[in-house]
């Protein structure tokens, strides 16, 4: 709005011509009324009665730039204590990590991009220490998009490693399930597969057509019932 310089001086010296001296209380009454019309309404009765634009901005500056002061030291904290876990994207939590560097310099207080890796691989969770040990014996010097980049990598095939060791289990627990259902199916299987059924025995019959009896020869009764053993049996013990 063009009265950046009623910011920075309550009037030009030597004393100015009645344009120029227009022309400044003018751009200092815009710049009064600006700020009037942001602050707080509790705030207004402290700067309105303030003579000039700048004075009014030297004491807004005065407390609220210590409080500017305040939210640097405090990203500077979580940037410090920020500490990276297992059940979150790490390139989510790196992106993280990367946005406090971002803040902190736009507070101008700017941090290296080799420093911000650094920060990154010193800050993954646990069970990536084995990756982070193999960054840090890398020779080259990593960007901090390079980095995400290769952590993106490292996450899709840890992914993909997972999603196949599910797939495995899963296939090793439906069979074991079939097999607590049936546990002797698997036996009997085994133990029919070379059983060889047995031709069956059949056993006849003699026939008392053919010789019934052994002592005589007659077909009408069996040896034990013949007459003549019998009667042989008789004389033999005396009877």
């Amino acid at each position: 709005m063009h009265y950046e310089h009623a910011a920075r001086v309550k009037r030009i010296e030597p004393p100015l011509s009645a344009e120029e001296a227009r022309r400044f209380d003018e751009a200092d009454n815009l710049f009064r009324g600006d700020l009037l019309s942001v602050l707080a309404e509790s705030m207004l009765q402290v700067y309105m009665d303030m003579p000039t634009g700048k004075d009014m901005w030297d004491a807004l500056e005065a407390k609220f730039g210590v409080a500017d002061a305040g939210t640097e030291l405090y990203k500077m904290e979580q940037l410090y204590d920020y500490k990276m876990v297992d059940d979150r994207s790490v390139v989510e939590q790196a992106h993280e990590i990367q946005m406090l560097a971002k803040e902190l310099s736009n507070m101008e207080c700017v941090l290296s991009d080799k420093f911000v890796a650094g920060g990154i691989i010193a800050k993954l969770p646990p069970t990536w220490s084995g990756f982070a040990t193999s960054l840090k014996h890398r020779r080259q010097e990593f960007s901090v998009t390079d980095l995400i980049a290769t952590h993106g990598v490292e996450e899709n095939a840890r992914a993909k490693d997972t999603r196949g060791k599910r797939v495995h289990d899963e296939g090793g627990s439906r069979a074991n399930l079939v097999q607590r259902k049936n546990p002797h199916a698997a036996h009997k299987k085994k133990k029919t597969k070379n059983f060889i059924k047995p031709k069956a025995t059949t056993f006849k019959k003699k026939s008392k057509e053919k010789g019934g009896c052994f002592v005589c020869g007659s077909n009408e009764h069996w040896a034990k019932d013949c007459p003549q053993g019998q009667a042989k049996e008789i004389s033999k013990h005396g009877h």
